[in-house]
């Protein structure tokens, strides 16, 4: 087969791998779609270390597939060649050869073309995809279950409105599952055009963060709620930042209305300080969210299934799998432009 291996910073190499051995209780899948994640591009212009990336090591974690041959004591008859699939990255193995599962997620081997998916389950680490669901759709399934559990955490309740920081994977996939479970106003924020017009498609506000304040405008979008000390604040319930930009934190805490909520789900490296009495008189929650949980994913699952949305446009370029280092340079180098670049790995 051919393997997508990562070699260091600036170092990928597509070679012929050996097809992994099938243990009984595993499953062979064939790889179709991948995408590139913020984190594969990290570990690609930064290093890899501290993302369980190391030279060697195969990578990609956002992937889409179709089982080939199923272990002798595989037992569940749903899992049959043929099945096609999501693979829940962080629980493709089983983690008793010393990786973390950071390195298992993030050298789950997304971009080649087989991996083994150890004591294979469903709703485990399988999650079917019904028959409607394409695999150039269901390819952002792993970034808007992480964007579904950001959704969850903050616990949104129909009729309250929302304020999204960020058009990308992640931050569409916060709008389209807030959609999905009857949030109807959702704001978001970006300063990339080609985004903010996905995000229109998907049923969101887009504002344009070069040329508008978010805060005022949804200030004059949805009216205001006074605060302990009498400042008027947007009558926004929920705040979801997927930019990780520096003023993100800030704007909630001038922001914020009394009792609202942010979710935070970008990992920027950077250090804020809060106001303590600006954060207590304005009765404000922030919330870390990580990743996602099986739930999440089959939530997302099920979303595709139902034609709650229709992911499509977040998906902007294709690459066979041997242009793999094209495909990353275009994500790097052309951000206005990209929002999810996918490898088909499989035609």
């Amino acid at each position: 087969m051919r393997a997508v291996i990562y070699n260091g910073v600036g170092e990928l190499t597509v070679e012929d791998r050996p097809v992994p051995h099938l243990g009984p209780t595993d499953v062979l899948v064939k790889n179709m779609r991948a995408g590139i994640c913020g984190t594969d591009i990290s570990a690609y212009t930064k290093g890899g270390a501290d993302l369980g990336i190391f030279p060697g090591n195969l990578i990609g974690h956002e992937f889409v597939s179709q089982i080939v041959e199923v272990g002798s004591d595989v037992k569940d008859p749903r899992i049959a060649p043929g099945l096609r699939v999501f693979v829940n990255a962080s629980t493709s193995k089983r983690g008793d050869d010393g990786r973390t599962k950071l390195e298992i997620t993030d050298s789950a081997g997304g971009l080649s073309q087989c991996i083994t998916v150890e004591d294979a389950e469903i709703g485990y680490n399988l999650h079917p995809l019904a028959d409607n669901v394409s695999f150039d759709q269901a390819v952002v399934i792993e970034p808007f279950s992480v964007g579904n559990h950001g959704v969850n955490l903050a616990q949104p309740k129909v009729g309250e409105r929302a304020l999204v920081f960020g058009a990308g994977a992640v931050g569409l996939g916060v709008l389209a599952n807030l959609r999905a479970k009857g949030i109807e106003e959702v704001i978001v924020s970006d300063v990339v055009p080609a985004r903010l017009a996905v995000v229109k498609q998907l049923g969101g506000i887009p504002v344009d963060g070069r040329d508008v304040d978010p805060i005022a405008f949804a200030r004059e979008r949805f009216g205001t709620i006074p605060n302990f000390l009498g400042d008027e604040r947007p009558d926004v319930d929920m705040y979801f930042d997927s930019a990780g930009s520096p003023n993100v934190l800030p704007d909630y805490l001038r922001g914020g209305k009394p009792g609202s909520r942010m979710v935070v789900l970008a990992l920027p490296q950077r250090t804020l300080e809060v106001p303590q009495t600006q954060f207590v008189l304005s009765e404000l929650t922030v919330i870390g969210s990580t990743a996602y949980t099986n739930d999440d994913i089959a939530e997302v699952v099920a979303y595709l299934a139902a034609e709650k949305y229709d992911p499509t446009p977040v998906v902007t370029h294709h690459f066979p799998q041997e242009q793999v280092v094209d495909a990353f340079i275009t994500a790097i180098e052309k951000k206005d432009e990209t929002i999810k670049v996918v490898i088909d790995v499989h035609p």
